[in-house]
């Protein structure tokens, strides 16, 4: 696959002029210095957040662009929101915060995100031991021992497979079944 990529790229620089060549390699290099800042910016920021609430980080989504930062997604309370917009303002070479969070006080605890995260990998283990399953092709969420099941699968044999071995996994109470069997 790579080879490819790199064969495309050739063939694609071969139409180029020597001058067209070294301004794209001149953008890419000038640019590269600006994401890695935004990267950093992305990573300090998401790890304070670890620090004020963990559950509610895990319900944030941060982006960076030159500095502006974006916040979309659910905290717990208006004193988690404060603190961590305060945060983001805080970190280093952070021009603006647009912040777009809502508050949801019926977040799940850690503790209970764990929970549902460790269900989920449980069920999925037993969706790929199953003979002719493509584990892949099929999502699972879980939250308080209801597992939801998304997905496409080849046949209406398979999704009774699939439903079935999620049954079977400790811990599930509840399977919704939503996928969808290819025509």
């Amino acid at each position: 696959m790579k080879y490819s990529h790199v064969l495309l790229c050739l063939v694609l620089l071969c139409g180029c002029s020597e001058s067209q060549i070294n301004a794209a390699g001149s953008s890419i290099e000038s640019s590269a210095p600006a994401l890695a800042n935004d990267a950093l910016i992305v990573g300090q920021i998401e790890g304070s957040y670890v620090t004020i609430d963990p559950a509610s980080a895990l319900h944030v989504a941060v982006s960076s662009h030159d500095g502006a930062v974006k916040l979309t997604g659910k905290v717990r309370s208006a004193g988690v929101r404060e603190k961590f917009v305060d945060a983001a303002k805080k970190t280093e070479n952070v021009k603006h915060v647009d912040a777009s969070l809502t508050i949801d006080a019926n977040l799940p605890s850690t503790k209970d995100q764990i929970t549902d995260f460790g269900l989920a990998a449980a069920v999925q283990a037993n969706i790929a031991g199953q003979a002719g399953v493509n584990a892949l092709s099929v999502h699972v969420a879980a939250h308080g021992g209801t597992v939801t099941l998304s997905g496409t699968v080849a046949t209406a044999a398979l999704r009774s497979t699939i439903v079935a071995a999620a049954k079977h996994a400790t811990g599930v109470r509840t399977v919704v079944d939503t996928l969808k069997v290819q025509t």
